[in-house]
């Protein structure tokens, strides 16, 4: 798998030894790497923007991986989580699973299982970016619909057929068939399981 432009390795990890053979080890292996002794570096230089995936220690002096982990899902930050550590047991894996991080790899690591991971955990966030863009482009639309028409739409998810539809808004059923063709339109569905599984993908309730 090819190292696609712009997604970077960012690797945190108080262990200036290791972490620097790991950063040699990652871009001899053909990926950007930004490396940084501590959470608060790898907080002044990084943007919520960037794109790629965290390769992170648990356990370090200040804030921790744990932590970071924390803060990077309560911001809704997409980047996918790997962690590094010296000190791996079940609960702690669990642990760090159930909070969000993709994997979890003891010290010293293979150059393999390490690759493996990261080629994955960049995979995961390229997958995470597109279904949040086509989520944005999907709201967008809907906020192109009229208010009938979301009205419409709503009910439209809900089963009710034109007929009924029409009789709750007062309006005739050709002008129901209408405004449903134009939300179709706008929403770039072709039919009306399109119509539900956008509403639900992009949480337009």
């Amino acid at each position: 798998m090819n190292q696609v432009k712009d997604d970077i390795v960012f690797l945190v990890d108080d262990d200036d030894s290791f972490r620097q053979s790991t950063a040699r080890l990652l871009k001899m292996s053909g990926f950007e790497v930004r490396d940084f002794a501590s959470v608060g570096e790898f907080f002044m230089g990084f943007s919520r923007e960037a794109k790629g995936c965290l390769l992170l220690d648990i356990q370090m002096p200040g804030p921790d991986g744990m932590e970071l982990l924390d803060h990077l899902q309560r911001e809704k930050v997409g980047l996918p989580v790997v962690f590094l550590t010296g000190h791996g047991d079940i609960p702690t894996a669990v642990d760090a699973i159930r909070r969000g991080a993709l994997d979890l790899l003891t010290k010293p690591v293979e150059k393999r299982k390490l690759v493996e991971a990261i080629r994955k955990a960049l995979c995961e966030g390229r997958e995470k970016r597109v279904i949040h863009e086509d989520s944005e482009k999907l709201k967008e639309n809907f906020r192109s619909l009229t208010a009938t028409e979301k009205k419409i739409y709503r009910m439209v998810v809900e089963g009710l057929p034109n007929k009924a539809i029409a009789a709750k808004l007062g309006n005739a059923e050709r002008t129901v068939k209408l405004h449903r063709s134009n939300l179709s339109r706008k929403m770039g569905a072709q039919c009306v399981a399109d119509l539900v599984r956008f509403y639900f993908q992009a949480d337009l309730g």
